[in-house]
């Protein structure tokens, strides 16, 4: 599945290379954003807690094997993949092998496995016929084995121990747990082959008194060399005399970077004249939230790169929706999001078209125009944002969009204002809505954007009636219900979380007989939903209910799974 989520990237981004890679690596601009987004914060959240499992594991017990297919499935496995590829590149990773790559190993494990059975260690050593490296101790199974036979993942300590060498050391990253206690035993001990590779800048003035990088690596898209973390080792790592660092290379590498004070002031002082890429800087964003939550950082520096961010993203509507998505975050737990009032309001004025042209926009541009309008309809009606009257103008604009035709455009907010905004509010509105929804003439792509908008209802009844059709084949779907529940109402706001939450433990043993053949889809529901309670008081109601939920043992992983997130945020807030 890991596999199949990473090709799927790999033809997406085939259709689009951009014609600088220094950009992104040959990335297309909307797969480079799913890829982070949607795949490596997935990831990278499911495998952060001791309740997390190996991506390979053997599956001894057939009832219960459908708690594999989930992020660490698919989102990790695509995300490792990623990193291997890097390893593998004889121009970017540290293979001595000109012309091979990944794509030749696994090309030559596709000839010569076919028609066959394999093992995983048949992949690993057919990968390494085609990569050779001059580091004693690397090979793609010893590389391989410690991210694939271990869950979790490091995180990466880097500080100066002089003006030109850095000194790297590995830890394992986990929530609330800095040391894993609880945890199973691990085969490598939690240590692991990390491939480090970075970016660094050395600064020049020009002509005009301006500073900027002059450093090969930020001119040059092939980085620093790639040089390696060996499990119980650290790595000191050569980097010249330069003014700022930067770890993790396109973000390929399956781990955080948590930087010394010296280094990480120097990086903010410098970031917006580094030229980090779409991904780099999303990683930054999202690392560092992480780090403060995990006690790494002081919760100043997530203030401080989101401010040196913001002054970097005013032409990158991917980087835009991550900055946004966090000034969001900031603004949901009643945090003070009065410093970003210029960014919000100059990006909305600077990037809501009056109209969207499906047919001559080019795909950027339709979803540059979207982004600005969840942005309008999201922060600005709850805040003192002022956004030069823009609402009316959101609202006008997604009157006259066809969402049937471009159904992929499901971001929730500002679909929930497609009848003037009015539809939150508005009972007849929100029925007439509910009974294109319900129809068997609808289309499931169809169904997929109307169903944000449904719940993103003010009206607890018509929350309510919602929740209950779920359970009721003839209007939705029933494979669909679970995922329903936990995926497109639950996190619209805390009170349909809560909502939720009461309907599942007062109709538990119903839900169960009902979806009790969708159990990956009722596995989620439970670890989504459980992991969404941010308040100690539900937490507690939920687990009086199902207690350590041994009594349905094919879910008790993921409801152990959305424990520990819970957890992680009730004692992080």
């Amino acid at each position: 599945e890991g596999f199949a989520t990473f090709a799927q990237g790999e033809g997406s981004s085939s259709t689009n290379i951009l014609s600088d890679p220094s950009e992104n690596y040959g990335l297309s601009p909307r797969y480079e954003n799913y890829l982070f987004k949607d795949d490596q914060v997935k990831a990278f959240g499911r495998d952060a807690y001791i309740s997390s499992r190996p991506a390979s594991v053997n599956v001894t017990d057939m009832s219960s094997f459908h708690y594999l297919f989930d992020e660490i499935a698919y989102q990790k496995g695509a995300s490792l993949l990623q990193q291997l590829k890097l390893i593998m590149d004889p121009e970017l990773g540290d293979n001595k092998n000109t012309g091979e790559s990944l794509q030749s190993g696994i090309v030559e494990y596709l000839k010569s496995k076919k028609y066959g059975n394999a093992e995983q260690s048949e992949l690993w050593s057919i990968l390494d016929s085609v990569y050779s490296t001059d580091t004693a101790g690397v090979t793609i199974e010893n590389v391989m084995n410690t991210w694939t036979l271990q869950m979790n993942f490091p995180v990466v300590m880097v500080s100066k121990v002089s003006d030109s060498e850095l000194l790297l050391v590995q830890k394992r990253f986990v929530y609330m747990n800095g040391d894993g206690q609880g945890s199973p035993d691990s085969p490598y001990q939690y240590q692991w082959f990390i491939p480090i590779k970075g970016k660094t800048c050395t600064l020049d003035t020009d002509g005009a008194g301006e500073k900027f990088c002059t450093e090969t690596t930020m001119t040059n898209y092939l980085g620093t060399n790639l040089e390696w973390i060996q499990p119980f080792h650290t790595l000191k790592m050569d980097v010249g005399t330069v003014d700022s660092v930067f770890i993790n290379y396109n973000a390929q590498g399956f781990y955080f970077t948590a930087y010394g004070k010296e280094l990480w002031d120097s990086l903010i002082t410098n970031l917006p004249k580094m030229n980090l890429n779409s991904r780099e800087q999303q990683l930054l964003l999202f690392e560092t939230a992480q780090l403060v939550k995990a006690g790494y950082y002081e919760e100043s520096r997530f203030g401080e790169i989101l401010n040196a961010v913001v002054t970097t993203a005013t032409d990158d509507y991917r980087l835009m929706t991550t900055v946004l998505d966090h000034i969001k975050t900031i603004h949901s737990t009643d945090g003070d999001i009065t410093g970003y009032e210029t960014y919000i309001d100059s990006f909305i004025a600077g990037k809501l078209a009056p109209s969207i042209d499906f047919d001559n926009n080019t795909y950027s541009e339709i979803e540059s125009n979207l982004v600005a309008m969840d942005t309008c309809l999201t922060i600005a009606p709850d805040t003192e944002v002022k956004v030069n009257n823009k609402m009316k103008e959101c609202s006008e604009v997604i009157k006259g969009l066809n969402i049937e035709k471009f159904p992929d455009f499901t971001t929730p907010y500002y679909m929930s204002h497609l009848y003037n905004g009015s539809l939150a509010t508005d009972v007849a509105e929100w029925n007439e809505v509910w009974d294109t929804y319900i129809s068997p003439a609808t289309s499931d792509s169809y169904k997929a954007t109307l169903g944000p908008i449904l719940a993103h209802t003010n009206n607890t009844e018509l929350i309510e009636k919602f929740i209950a059709a779920t359970r009721n084949s003839t209007e939705i779907k029933k494979s669909n219900g679970p995922l329903i529940l936990s995926r497109t109402i639950a996190p619209v706001r805390n009170e349909h979380l809560l909502k939720v939450v009461d309907d599942m433990i007062k109709n538990w043993e119903e839900i169960y007989e009902y979806f009790g053949d969708q159990l990956m889809s009722l596995s989620s529901y439970v670890q989504g939903v459980v992991g969404m309670v941010t308040d100690q008081d539900t937490l507690d109601r939920i687990v009086a209910h199902f207690g350590d939920c041994s009594k349905w043992p094919a879910l008790q992983t993921s409801y152990e799974s959305g424990l520990q997130k819970a957890l992680t945020t009730i004692s992080y807030e």
